[in-house]
Formats: structure tokens, sequence, C-alpha cells
């Protein structure tokens, strides 16, 4: 069979949806996996590596254009099924109120990408980098929390992520609500212990404890809340617990996990916001990614921390309560998320977490996932 004279100027993949994605115009014929999305993501993972590998990119530029290569990109078939989102669901909050326009979207058979271009070498390169392209990215609404999560059919290849790559198992049903514990867990910590869960500090305030900084939860306690902080510590805890740990250096560690702007304390009925003094930083996204990976009946969950905590190191907020008050904080100096995981996994759970909670489902799904990740690394 002689080839397709066209075959030199396009290149085709098939790819597999592992995850839901999550679109605002699920109604609309081709709410899924979109060119409009993909191409710009992947003109920006491919000139990245240009200027790293110093490549000379000019010629596969759009034509008054500085940051689009020249290619065209067409997803094939639209074989998707809308679902609704319930209002439960633990990693999706969008759609509180009468707007509720968001649904999943899902393809439970393949997706054709095919990209066409009469520069025949950045085709080639299309070829060589396009799944590195989709093992580092996800799509649409909450891609850092693992929706939206593409890949070739074929074995995800970690090897194709330049961070430190970790893993662990889930259920089809139960990857969301994993990831939500775990990285809550890491975060600002779990307190269900009134629905029969359990209490668990963050993994972020005992790193911090141990390198002798106050989290910055603590300090906002204080200086808004000091006597309902005060009558939490003499009636929950006693003195020798982590919990009345302080020091003189107090940092915004939660926010290196991305930047909540404001924020509902509801059993303080108070609004805590954030503002960067100088005006630079509105937003930062989690630089820790999810990529849920689908393997037979089971979901291999994989997850990395990127370098864009950097952005918003050394930086100074104003904490505000319900619009008012002066408490300012900075960020670290530095801070490295491979140091932080090093921590976390090595820490003994039946010490962290106490004992009362041992019996405990969400304890033992702690305990699986933390031993899960440290055979992975």
């Amino acid at each position: 069979m002689s080839q397709n004279p066209l075959d030199k100027f396009r290149a085709t993949f098939t790819l597999k949806q592992h995850t839901p994605i999550i679109h605002f115009q699920s109604e609309q014929k081709g709410a899924t996996l979109r060119a409009t999305e993909l191409k710009p993501k992947l003109d920006r993972f491919l000139i990245e590596q240009f200027e790293k590998e110093g490549v000379d990119y000019i010629s596969f530029l759009v034509s008054g254009k500085e940051k689009a290569l020249d290619y065209k990109v067409t997803i094939s078939p639209d074989l998707t099924n809308a679902t609704e989102i319930s209002d439960r669901n633990p990693l999706f909050f969008g759609n509180m109120g009468d707007g509720k326009d968001k649904r999943f979207k899902e393809n439970n058979q393949t997706v054709k990408v095919t990209f066409f271009s009469y520069h025949t070498n950045l085709i080639k390169i299309l070829r060589e980098n396009f799944e590195a392209f989709l093992a580092k990215t996800n799509f649409a609404t909450r891609q850092s929390k693992g929706f939206g999560s593409f890949y070739l059919s074929k074995p995800f290849d970690k090897t194709l992520i330049n961070h430190q790559v970790y893993s662990f198992t889930s259920s089809e049903k139960g990857w969301q609500t994993d990831i939500k514990d775990f990285y809550s867990f890491l975060r600002a910590g779990i307190n269900t212990a009134k629905f029969r869960g359990i209490y668990a500090k963050a993994v972020i305030f005992s790193y911090a404890m141990q390198n002798g900084i106050t989290w910055d939860k603590k300090a906002i306690k204080k200086h808004y809340m000091n006597n309902q902080l005060k009558r939490q510590q003499a009636e929950y805890f006693g003195a020798d617990t982590p919990v009345h740990y302080e020091s003189n250096n107090t940092k915004i560690v939660r926010d290196l996990f991305g930047l909540s702007s404001s924020q509902s304390w509801m059993s303080y009925k108070a609004t805590v916001t954030k503002d960067d003094t100088s005006k630079e930083m509105t937003r930062f996204k989690s630089p820790i990614i999810f990529k849920p990976v689908k393997e037979g009946a089971r979901m291999r969950i994989y997850f990395w921390a990127n370098k864009s905590v950097e952005h918003i190191l050394n930086k100074e907020f104003l904490i505000q309560v319900n619009n008012s008050g002066d408490l300012k904080l900075q960020t670290p100096s530095e801070f490295s998320f491979d140091d932080f995981f090093d921590f976390a996994f090595n820490l003994d759970l039946s010490k962290h977490i106490s004992s009362e909670y041992h019996n405990n489902d969400q304890y033992k799904k702690l305990v699986r996932i933390f031993n899960e990740i440290k055979e992975s690394k």
C-alpha cells in the first residue's frame, strides 16, 4: 500500500481519557478536549523546550505571533457523555447556587488528535514530544486535582516528567475522595472526628515546627481570635501537644500549596483575606499536580510538585479578618517540596495521629497511601 504524500505533514495520536473533564458548555457538541486549549498549552511547552535547548524556532512561528507555532490541530470524534456534578463532590464546588452550568464530560472510547503543518521538522518535533506533554498536562477546570487527564493508549511513562514522581492506587469511584483526603492532610489537616472521621494535624504544620516556624493559621488565630484559641487549646489539647508550639519565626506556609486569597472560617464566623502588599500576586496555582491514570480496574494516582513555588517565596501579605486588621506575614525565602515530601513520607502516622483513631477507615486509608508512596519512590 503506497504512503499518502501528505503523511509527512501530519502526525496522529490516539488518546485515552482517564478522568472526567469539567466543562462549562457541556451541552454543546465538542465540549470535551479542545484544540483551543490544547494548542496554546502545547505551544508554550514546546517553546520552553526550544529556549532551554537553544533551538532557533523563529521559522516555526505563525507570522506576526511570537508564541504561536505554525501547525493546526483537529480532535475527533466527540463521543462524550455528560453527567451531573454532585453538590457534594469532594474536589469541585463550582456549581453552587442557581447556575449549575458545569458537568462532567467523558469519552469511553479513544480520541484522535491530528497535527498538520508544512514544517516537516516541526511535525517531527511534535511526534517526539507530544507524549511528554500529555504526561505533564491535564485539561479544563480543576486540572491540578486530576480532572481532564488524557494520555496515549499505552502504559504511562513517569520518566517523561522531569520532577520526582510519586504514586498510589485508588479505585475508579474513590480517586477523588482519596486525593482530597491526602491533599487536605498535607496542607490543612483533617478534622472529621464529629462525623466519625479523624483529627489529624496538617503535615505542613509539623514540617514548619521542625524548622522552627510557627505556621500562619496559629498567628492569625492569636492576632484576631486569641480568646477562642486559648479556650480551644485548654479544652481539647494537653500542654505538651504540638498545637501549643510557638516560635518567634512566623511564616505563611499553607499558601505555598496554592494561594487562598479569601477563606471562610465557619467555626469562627470569619472571612480571612490575604493581599500581596506588593500588588504583584493575586492568584497562585498549587504546585502539586495529580495525574490519575486507569490501570485495569484500578486508578494509579501519579503526583509531583513543579518549581512554581519559587514565584510565591519571600512575599509579604496583609491578612485581615472580616475586612479589617493589620497583620502582615511573609512566605519563607526558600522552600523545597521535595524536602517537604521526604519529611512527610517518613512520618510515623501512628504517632502523628492519636491512637483513638487507629481503627478508623480514614486513618487506615492514609496509612495505605503513605506506604504505597514510599514504595513508589
